[in-house]
């Protein structure tokens, strides 16, 4: 005997098979959805430890004693059609470095700079007190200095150098400069080695250091940077020498060693930024070295690294050149 088959029983059926093949779909989506992450996840780790390796790589190129001029070709190379890097090498000693000066207790020299920026001359004299102050190992307070008491006793100052420029904001008195000239961090560095590289330095920390006028400190930068105006091409025409340096500046020539110790036309410490780019990624590879150009690096004084970034730009690199 055939009994019939209702249809509430066969709509049923048919509304289970239909959930299964949903709950099958679903699951071919997720377990496609995981494999896919994870191919991009391992993607993106292959790029980072790519670009990682290529920037070391660079870095180690540009310390070496071969590379010589900061528009070498080895310091800018089209590896792939989505690979590249690029290096830009600066004299770190374009910049000062304070922690020298007030290991000198050179106050002339400071007096110039921060007479430069605007402020008095009282200002400039109370400002140097508290600076050496800051970097020397007693707490014995100059005339117009600042101790322990004068910070109210919170562990400044710290009686040692200087580590970094923005220490230097914490000093009192310096909100005085804040107010008379914001941009001084951009005249010093705490790795520089002391000697102003007047190929390196910008005109207005030529003239401040020097005491030429800052016309001729500009017509030293512009020599410097050649026709083009743009600084590491092949144009360049750094000065020579000091005593080229000095004859534009319109210093007299005399007794050019005697500007030595403070003046030179190379830099025993240089600034190392390597960027790198594989595929749509970008790194950032910053380090200042000891050791000058073409005599190879004793030593990395400070590194830091960019964290890696994916570039959502449509702009083309071009002549092998990272575009950023």
């Amino acid at each position: 005997m055939i009994f019939p088959i209702k249809r509430r029983d066969s709509g049923a059926a048919l509304l289970a098979v239909l959930w299964v093949i949903a709950l099958l779909i679903g699951l071919v989506a997720g377990v496609s959805l995981l494999l896919t992450q994870d191919l991009d996840s391992s993607a993106a780790r292959r790029q980072i430890f790519r670009s990682r390796m290529m920037a070391e790589g660079a870095l180690a190129i540009a310390m070496n004693p071969g590379v010589t001029k900061p528009d070498d070709p080895l310091l800018r190379r089209q590896i792939s059609d989505d690979e590249q890097y690029e290096v830009v090498m600066t004299g770190e000693d374009g910049f000062i470095n304070p922690n020298v000066l007030l290991q000198k207790e050179d106050r002339e020299t400071f007096r110039r700079i921060f007479r430069y920026w605007g402020m008095t001359l009282p200002q400039a004299d109370k400002l140097i007190d508290a600076l050496i102050d800051w970097v020397d190992q007693d707490d014995f307070k100059r005339i117009n200095g600042a101790e322990k008491k004068e910070y109210g006793n919170n562990g400044m100052p710290f009686n040692r150098p200087f580590r970094s420029i923005e220490e230097m904001a914490l000093v009192r008195g310096m909100a005085e400069v804040e107010q008379a000239y914001p941009e001084w961090r951009t005249w010093f560095s705490v790795y520089a080695s002391g000697v102003l590289d007047v190929n390196e330095a910008r005109p207005e920390v030529v003239s401040a250091l020097t005491g030429a006028s800052i016309r001729l400190a500009q017509n030293l930068r512009n020599t410097r940077l050649g026709r083009d105006g743009i600084l590491n091409t092949k144009d360049d025409a750094p000065m020579p020498d000091l005593t080229s340096a000095l004859a534009i500046l319109g210093i007299p020539t005399g007794n050019p060693a005697a500007l030595a110790n403070i003046l030179s036309v190379t830099s025993a410490t240089k600034r190392l930024v390597v960027r790198v780019q594989v595929g749509d990624l970008k790194r950032e590879l910053s380090a200042v070295v000891r050791g000058t150009i073409g005599q190879g690096a004793t030593g990395i004084l400070w590194m830091s690294e960019a964290n890696p970034i994916k570039d959502t730009t449509e702009t083309p690199v071009a002549g092998g050149r990272v575009t950023r």
